[in-house]
């Protein structure tokens, strides 16, 4: 991640957190006024942004530590565990917003917003948006995971305020509205906590290269030598901004190991500029007549994480 970025990613935590904290202070007091849980529950939503921004400023910092020796590969999987949490997060608050909106659907208790409570909506609704927005953009540029959690935490903030605000018009005609209003703020954070987590996880857990990656390093292979033959086991482990690419290639087993380095050196390093990776290529030596054809690529062999 450059320093513009990273500078931009800070910039969007720190308006996030300052926001955030702002935006609770005026739901939450609108809450306790009006007795609205939808109100409190979405000011607890508002709060839990500004941790999840906290996380985010936490993860971008430890993702930018260096390698060392515990963490060979350095720390850029940090941005994807504190999107995970965050993800964690949202699906704990949807839990007890549903479980106080059953309550309060039991009791069938009816609410008046006032003024209060719509201004306090309609701020919450323009305000979350605004910083979803931000966010969104901070990520695409940054490229950070963890930034993209945050902007669809303030989206489904967002969403929440307005499904309240739609409520609100109906408050004074049915008495159960707070309480449907606090399940369908537990739904978004549903959904947000799904999707976080869903993204976020898969590159954990490691995902296959993509076909346009693996023709990519056989493009690369061709136009390095005509000794490199059949390139497989080809494998992509990202850890942030660092990627790891390791590989095997099928070379004349008559060629010197001399010659073979050299062809192979040549392939690593043309790997490294055009794909910015760190390359490891294993040579299978193989009789000149036992060698597949480079564009022969076994299937099911070609498997990695990250990509």
């Amino acid at each position: 991640m450059s320093r513009t970025h990273g500078v931009l990613l800070k910039r969007s935590g720190w308006i996030s957190i300052i926001t955030n904290i702002a935006l609770f202070a005026l739901k939450y007091g609108a809450g306790m006024i009006t007795g609205s849980v939808a109100l409190t529950a979405d000011a607890w939503h508002t709060l839990s942004d500004s941790i999840s921004s906290i996380m985010v400023l936490f993860g971008h910092r430890t993702s930018q530590r260096p390698a060392d020796g515990d963490h060979p590969f350095g720390h850029g999987r940090a941005d994807l565990i504190v999107g995970v949490s965050i993800g964690a997060i949202l699906g704990w608050i949807g839990v007890s917003f549903v479980i106080e909106s059953a309550e309060r659907l039991t009791a069938s208790t009816p609410v008046s917003y006032g003024t209060i409570g719509l201004v306090a909506t309609i701020a919450s609704l323009l305000g979350k948006e605004l910083l979803a927005q931000y966010a969104f953009y901070a990520a695409r540029k940054s490229g950070s995971h963890a930034m993209r959690a945050d902007g669809w935490h303030h989206r489904s903030d967002a969403l929440s305020s307005l499904a309240i605000l739609v409520g609100i018009i109906f408050a004074e005609q049915y008495a159960l509205t707070d309480a449907i209003l606090g399940f369908v703020v537990a739904m978004f954070l549903f959904y947000g906590a799904w999707r976080t987590v869903w993204n976020c996880s898969r590159p954990l857990l490691g995902e296959s290269p993509s076909d346009r990656s693996i023709d990519h390093v056989h493009d690369i292979a061709r136009l390095t030598s005509a000794a490199l033959n059949n390139v497989h086991h080809i494998h992509i482990h990202r850890y942030g901004d660092h990627t790891e690419l390791t590989c095997h290639v099928e070379i004349d087993g008559d060629m010197s190991v001399s010659d073979a380095h050299d062809v192979v050196d040549r392939f690593e390093q043309a790997l490294r500029d055009r794909m910015g990776v760190e390359p490891t290529v294993h040579v299978d030596p193989v009789e000149p007549e036992a060698q597949l054809p480079d564009a022969s690529r076994p299937t099911g062999e070609d498997s990695v994480s990250g990509e």
